[in-house]
């Protein structure tokens, strides 16, 4: 005499549902990335938090008022600065640099320096601030 044995359901995931969830969410995140370019002109306020002190194993990038720009404290041309980013960053980890712009040096240079971090590798750009002055966390304009 022979017995059935009843069978057990297979147990798998369906991936259609979760492909579809996937695809979903790349559109939505495509199309709101687009809104992210700022329209308006803004007047940026100081930081009222003490600044970064974890910065020590990062290339310090300085750049004046007059945009002349200073590669641990080397003094550069804009043409030297990939090639002596890189090499400092060669080897290094972590991969940070820390940038310190005068605040009226004009915008272009600040987006020249984080262009060249980014050609040479750099996996960190910590923007150096200076505090503001006052007493308590939500106080001032």
């Amino acid at each position: 005499m022979e017995i059935s044995r009843q069978r057990r359901p297979s147990i798998r995931m369906e991936m259609s549902p979760l492909i579809d969830c996937v695809f979903l969410l790349l559109i939505f995140f495509m199309l709101s990335s687009t809104f992210l370019a700022p329209k308006i002109r803004l007047d940026l306020p100081q930081a009222a938090l003490a600044p970064d002190t974890a910065q020590n194993d990062s290339v310090l990038i300085a750049i004046d008022a007059g945009g002349d720009v200073f590669v641990n404290g080397e003094p550069l041309s804009w043409d030297q600065v990939n090639d002596r980013l890189r090499q400092l960053l060669e080897g290094r980890e972590p991969k940070a640099v820390s940038v310190r712009c005068d605040q009226t040096a004009p915008h272009r240079y600040f987006v020249r320096v984080l262009e060249a971090a980014r050609a040479c590798g750099a996996e960190h750009v910590h923007v150096a601030y200076q505090q503001r002055a006052v007493e308590r966390l939500g106080e001032g304009p």
